[in-house]
């Protein structure tokens, strides 16, 4: 009766995980598409990001977003559930394959847990809702064992021999078939908008091959720049942009997400190139009027040391509508020495540095807002997480 019980209530929770992890891969698709789903409780400013967790290096295995492999232990463990429903015999086979299979991802867990405190650095509360559930699945089925845990595993293999189908066992029939058609489907899911979003299997990595081998690369002067990561990393990330363009409040986002998983081997560098004739004479017509003076603002924070502050801040109000006249009292409250600031802006101190940045986007062939140059590659426009995983891969390929 135990063991039954414990079927009742795994089928429960896997039916949550299953939520979950759908949820999971709604927020992944989207991203796929350049769309940060799920709110601030995603991709706000703080500590929480749910894209920065599940996105990036260590967000899929071969090659396949983990809340898919986590759906697909969901929905074994769903079968396993209904199959513990049929009889008390049954019920024990469940309880011993679904313990093992929670162990087993309770212990994954703990790695990817790691992995947010000490290397990716934010936290997704959906992802810690599926490790609490796998936590409460594998103590739901160690109490319908009914025999100590380590002679359960030892009898593993009785019970996969029960998942035999056969004549005289037709529930096992039952359980493959469910486990294969959740399965295929899933696997169809990632077949289907990998192909939407990259076309065929290894055509947007060929495609990469071919512009990295053909592509001359340029040199930027950055000593001087506002950086993340360390001098000197093997993957150098800049970017040219615009604080009032909004593909460039997108990007920001997006590069938060990037830089999540490159802490250690990526340096990101940013260059203001102000969609604005009043000093940009590069580009043939006014845009952004205004984005001048914002720029020249974020080389005087940058002087005092509060550029990323800036950035972030700035971001999020020009996404709304930003008035530049605004600046003196929005430069206070980041608590910069505002004698010191109105000098640097007064001087041109900070409008001399955002020339220089024009200068270099010139000479790097920028056209417009974003431009990434990667090891010396321009690539214009927005990158998404995947995209931007693929690049790096080969650009370790050829050392470049």
């Amino acid at each position: 009766m135990r063991a039954e019980r414990s079927a009742s209530w795994c089928l429960l929770l896997s039916l949550i995980g299953i939520g979950l992890a759908g949820y999971l891969t709604v927020l992944h698709l989207g991203l796929m598409h350049g769309e940060l789903l799920g709110g601030a409780i995603c991709s706000g400013s703080g500590a929480l990001n749910c894209h920065a967790v599940t996105s990036g290096a260590w967000g899929s295995v071969l090659g396949m977003p983990l809340s898919l492999w986590g759906l697909i232990g969901y929905i074994v463990m769903l079968a396993l559930s209904l199959l513990g429903l049929q009889s008390s015999e049954w019920a024990v086979h469940a309880a011993t394959l679904t313990f093992v299979l929670a162990l087993f991802f309770v212990g994954a867990d703990l790695f990817l847990l790691g992995l947010m405190v000490f290397v990716i650095r934010f936290y997704c509360l959906f992802c810690l809702a599926t490790y609490a559930v796998n936590v409460l699945i594998l103590s739901t089925a160690a109490r319908g064992l009914g025999r100590p845990w380590p002679r359960a595993i030892a009898e593993v293999g009785t019970s996969l021999r029960a998942l035999v189908p056969s004549r005289h066992r037709p529930a096992a029939g039952f359980f493959w078939g469910l486990v294969l058609a959740g399965g295929v489907g899933t696997f169809a899911v990632h077949a289907s908008t990998t192909f939407v979003t990259q076309g065929g299997f290894g055509a947007m990595r060929s495609q990469m091959r071919e512009y990295v081998s053909k592509q001359p690369r340029v040199s930027v002067e950055v000593s001087t720049d506002p950086a993340h990561g360390p001098a000197g990393a093997p993957l150098q990330v800049i970017e040219f942009s615009d604080f009032f363009c909004p593909a460039c409040q997108r990007a920001a986002k997006m590069n938060t997400i990037l830089f999540a998983s490159h802490r250690r081997d990526m340096q990101f560098i940013f260059k203001n190139y102000p969609l604005d004739t009043s000093c940009n004479d590069k580009v043939g017509r006014m845009v952004h009027p205004g984005a001048c003076r914002v720029a020249a603002a974020s080389e005087c924070a940058h002087a005092q040391g509060k550029f990323w502050t800036f950035h972030d801040v700035m971001f999020e109000r020009t996404a709304h509508g930003y008035n530049p006249a605004n600046l003196d009292a929005d430069m206070e409250r980041l608590g910069l020495d505002m004698p010191r600031f109105r000098a640097c802006m007064d001087s041109g101190q900070g409008l001399d540095a955002v020339k220089r940045d024009i200068a270099e986007g010139a000479k790097a062939g920028v056209m417009s807002t974003p431009t990434y140059i990667l090891n010396g590659l321009p690539v214009a426009g927005g990158l998404q997480p995947s995209v931007f995983e693929d690049f790096v891969a080969v650009l370790k390929e050829s050392n470049r």
